[in-house]
């Protein structure tokens, strides 16, 4: 069963300029969405507009950090002012200096977890806060034909909502496995998840889903180049070892599993953490440490992009 298209749908995609997040707006505009992209870096939302536009689809910029309430309310006001309606938010903005983040819970600085928090769990808080009056007002889109309501099983009466909205909150598989010294971080992809769920409830009599997409390691264009800087073949395969799939993740694995919850197919899916990563939450870690360590025997001068100096983060999503 193909997919349906989300003509008549207008989408908001915070951190839309590149990498995930540019990806997922392209997507969603090859979906037949109106797509709002903010972004705190002007440039990389102009360019991705223009890549939009340039394929046929429809897209906006807009310039702002999305942890700030009067930016968070006004790309809302801006994208029903644009497209006069509102469907689907997509939270991807990640805007905190990596090299702020590291650290245990004592040696983290204070003003350095509030912030971190704030852009990493607050961002979202937000956007839902102005997101879900604007869907509740727009209702479901133009066209949309709900199978006749006869009743299923012993219920009768008012149907329920649906197709009202969609929110989708970009997580990490860093909020279902932590690692050391990245305390940050860690607790604010978990508190996403959990927020994730709490609203799934909240706003389901809606007719609003939310869920979170969990990537694992992603290539985007900016993580390549670093480990075309840093790292070596054999130190990308090790990586590799790692995902039963054999292989790392990129941008378009997690625009497509986007697209996917925010069609029509997936009404009934909602309050769900998932991962997309090439099964890399799975695996029983003491098989899997054995066989990198084989494989680090053979290859002793693999080097990673985690090789990089002052590593601290980088390339996470």
């Amino acid at each position: 069963m193909a997919i349906e298209k989300l003509t008549g749908r207008a989408a908001i995609v915070t951190g839309g300029g590149a990498g995930i997040g540019g990806e997922i707006a392209r997507t969603l505009a090859a979906d037949e969405a109106q797509v709002l992209i903010i972004d705190i870096d002007e440039s990389t939302a102009a360019a991705n507009v223009e890549r939009i536009r340039t394929a046929g689809g429809q897209a906006v910029a807009m310039v702002g950090d999305v942890a700030q309430e009067e930016v968070a309310k006004g790309m809302v006001e801006r994208a029903v002012a644009e497209f006069g309606r509102l469907d689907i938010l997509v939270q991807n903005a990640f805007g905190v200096v990596t090299s702020s983040i590291g650290g245990s819970a004592v040696e983290v600085g204070i003003d350095s977890w509030r912030r971190g928090l704030d852009l990493l769990v607050g961002a979202h808080f937000l956007g839902a806060k102005y997101a879900v009056p604007a869907m509740e007002a727009s209702g479901p889109p133009a066209g949309f034909e709900p199978e006749p309501w006869d009743g299923r099983g012993l219920r009768r009466g008012t149907p329920p909502l649906r197709e009202v909205g969609r929110i989708v909150n970009i997580s990490s598989v860093h909020g279902l496995l932590q690692a050391a010294g990245s305390a940050i971080y860690e607790t604010g992809k978990a508190a996403v998840n959990g927020l994730t769920r709490q609203m799934a409830i909240d706003f389901g009599p809606l007719g609003i889903t939310v869920n979170a997409i969990a990537p694992g390691h992603m290539v985007t264009d900016n993580l390549e180049k670093l480990w075309a800087d840093v790292g070596n073949e054999a130190g990308f395969h090790l990586h590799e070892l790692q995902y039963p799939v054999r292989r790392t993740g990129e941008s378009a694995d997690i625009a497509h599993a986007v697209s996917f919850l925010c069609s029509p197919q997936a009404s009934f899916i909602t309050g769900v953490i998932l991962p997309v990563d090439g099964g890399h939450s799975i695996q029983l870690q003491e098989n899997i440490i054995l066989e990198l360590k084989d494989y680090i025997q053979r290859n002793p001068d693999l080097k990673t992009f985690f090789d990089s100096p002052g590593f601290a983060q980088k390339g996470r999503e």
